[in-house]
């Protein structure tokens, strides 16, 4: 199977990172490549670029394109601080880093993975052979308790009790192992109100986040992600979905902030150091067109910051205006 993509506003983000020639950057979600290749031409061959993906099947795709100055690492971006200082040494930082959060639509395709509704391959919406859980042990093992609050606190599910119970008691009679036999489970119990929205969507959501400990990972890339970058290096980050999104968004807040008194002090006494600068105030999202031709565009927000200058300088990189 080809591995394909379409990344979403990538002309967008492309943009906004301000790529210099010679520059060194993160592709922290490489995926089909399509970052990493546009990255990587407009550096050139005294650039750097570093491509990380769990899935071994994408630094693979990736490896046939043959790109002179863009090493591979194949982990979760979590680890981008230590796996970087390992390959290239603690004294590098980074012109930009980008992250596109969206599952891939060659996983999302792949019918020996379990990220699709239809397939009838094993139960596993694991990224690659190091996430630290299964999804087949996530449903066949967590508690009614435990699958309602992951269900309703990572997929945002209304009907997660409902769905839990029915989890539950499908398992008693035979295991779950396939990804159509817990899409038809869900089915049966949750009330159905839009024909574009498939009902498992928000569950198979869940389980995938829970699977590869998404969200707290995000928090430790985007952590790591600050302490990489140069003055005045840029971070972009393309999510798409509220809770990744709401993470990216407190993140950006909490690092601009120069001073964190209470308002009725009338000096600043924190000793606040400003980490980051907005770029984007309000998050980007897809033209209509873009959506029209790629639906799963739909729930894109792009948001950027930058690396303050500790001198004051401004920045002399043109960045393009929000529409």
């Amino acid at each position: 199977m080809e591995y394909k993509h379409t990344p979403v506003m990538i002309q967008e983000a492309i943009d906004h990172l301000a790529i210099k020639r010679g520059g060194y950057y993160i592709d922290c979600t490489l995926g089909s490549g399509a970052y990493t290749e546009a990255i990587s031409a407009k550096v050139g061959p005294e650039g750097k670029v570093v491509s990380f993906d769990l899935d071994e099947k994408a630094i693979e795709n990736a490896k046939k394109k043959k790109l002179k100055n863009t090493i591979f690492i194949n982990d979760n971006y979590r680890n981008i601080k230590k796996d970087v200082h390992e390959v290239l040494g603690k004294d590098i930082l980074f012109d930009g880093i980008v992250f596109d959060l969206g599952l891939s639509s060659y996983q999302l395709d792949d019918d020996d993975r379990g990220f699709s509704f239809r397939s009838e391959g094993p139960l596993d919406m694991a990224f690659g052979p190091k996430s630290p859980r299964s999804t087949e042990e996530i449903v066949n093992k967590y508690s009614e308790k435990e699958l309602k609050r992951i269900i309703a606190q990572y997929g945002e599910e209304k009907e997660a009790g409902k769905i839990a119970r029915a989890i539950v008691k499908e398992r008693a009679f035979e295991p779950i192992t396939t990804a159509s036999q817990l899409a038809q489970i869900i089915i049966k119990v949750k009330i159905q109100k839009s024909k574009k929205i498939h009902p498992a969507t928000k569950t198979f959501q869940a389980l995938r986040m829970e699977t590869n400990d998404e969200l707290p990972g995000l928090k430790k890339a985007l952590s790591s992600a600050v302490d990489l970058l140069k003055d005045q290096g840029r971070l972009v980050l393309v999510s798409f979905h509220s809770l990744e999104d709401r993470i990216v968004k407190r993140f950006f807040k909490e690092k601009s902030l120069k001073c964190v008194c209470p308002p009725s002090l009338p000096v600043c006494a924190c000793g606040k150091k400003q980490e980051l600068e907005l770029i984007t105030k309000k998050p980007i999202e897809p033209s209509e067109r873009e959506i029209k031709d790629n639906p799963r565009a739909r729930s894109a927000k792009l948001r950027v910051a930058q690396k303050p200058d500790p001198h004051g300088l401004k920045n002399k990189n043109k960045t393009p205006k929000q529409k």
